[in-house]
């Protein structure tokens, strides 16, 4: 294996002959994300000062729905994504943007349901222009403890939206009730692209609660994040697999699927281990306060493991992001 030194002056010499990469973006970029278990946001918001003239392209997602504890016997939905917002603005040296990020829910003893998010908002002032800008937190995801009552007619059952398939309570269940998918997707405003969550669902095949059978999962990515409207990821709960069958296996299908969306596929890797470091460390409340999600995104749902207590998982904090293009000699680009 070549050190890195070797690798170095490799590439530098490729560069004098290949030119300059060309894929990488032009100007600087700043990123605020809390990424913390606790909460803990920003000490009196986020606040960004322009370092020279040019432009600042603005973007912010609102924190993403988290999933929803289920005790003893049942199924969730997972959470909804965050909203997207963006805008272009002109900006000169001293220029404002401030504002606060958006934190997902972490009360994870919550039965049931843990609420919406938070959203992510921003303002700013100078070169002559003031505005704000917001984008909603998404919808927590909805679970329910049932020993004896198919999920889809428990969900149907409370107004969820759900198409029935072929076969003895087959159907897949959104997460969102109502006359209108609006009411349960994330909204944004201010921005000059303006984009909603979306909603994820589960694709539910007949099973009881005291069936582990494997459901289809299929989350929502936020807008402009592996796809311009956000991209679908949809894997199932492998009963087969040991690690899959512990409760809080529902991630492990989701970070390896998210990570096979990208431009650059990678199989991604997620494992905690409990005290003896031979299970997985689902049951404990803890599970459901960290943020595994990335930012925005909705937190995968509890895995229906018969007599075991699971807290589904965190949706991803909200996330801002600034990309500055200087421009003329006072650019500071």
């Amino acid at each position: 294996m070549p050190s890195l030194r070797t690798y170095l002056e490799t590439q530098r010499l490729s560069f004098q002959f290949q030119g300059l990469e060309q894929n990488t973006e032009e100007g600087r970029i700043w990123a605020y994300n809390p990424g913390t278990t606790v909460g803990t946001n920003f000490c009196c918001g986020v606040c960004w000062i322009s370092p020279g003239t040019g432009t600042a392209l603005v973007e912010i997602w609102g924190a993403g729905g988290s999933g929803a504890k289920m005790c003893c016997c049942g199924y969730g939905l997972p959470g909804n994504p965050g909203a997207y917002s963006s805008r272009t603005l002109n900006v000169t040296i001293g220029c404002c943007i401030f504002g606060n990020v958006g934190i997902s829910c972490g009360n994870s003893d919550d039965l049931c349901y843990r609420g919406r998010s938070e959203s992510t908002g921003i303002c700013w002032q100078g070169n002559g222009t003031n505005g704000c800008m917001c984008a909603e937190g998404g919808q927590g995801g909805f679970s329910y403890c049932s020993t004896s009552t198919s999920a889809y007619c428990c969900y149907a059952a409370n107004g969820f939206c759900h198409t029935r398939c072929a076969g003895d309570n087959c159907a897949i269940v959104c997460n969102y009730r109502g006359p209108g998918c609006a009411i349960h997707q994330a909204q944004s405003y201010g921005g000059t692209c303006n984009m909603a969550g979306g909603f994820s669902c589960v694709s539910f095949f007949g099973c009881y609660p005291s069936c582990p059978c494997a459901f289809w999962y299929h989350m929502r990515t936020p807008p402009k994040q592996y796809a311009d409207c956000g991209a679908w990821i949809t894997y199932t709960n492998d009963t087969d697999n040991g690690m899959y069958n512990w409760s809080g296996g529902s991630m492990y299908g989701y970070i390896h699927t998210l990570g096979l969306a990208a431009r650059n596929p990678t199989h991604g890797g997620h494992y905690t281990a409990c005290w003896t470091g031979n299970r997985y460390c689902g049951c404990y409340n803890m599970n459901g306060c960290i943020t595994f999600s990335p930012p925005g995104h909705g937190g995968p749902p509890p895995h229906p493991c018969p007599d075991v207590r699971d807290h589904a998982y965190r949706g991803g904090h909200g996330i801002i992001r600034i990309k500055y293009i200087g421009t003329g000699l006072l650019g500071l680009n």
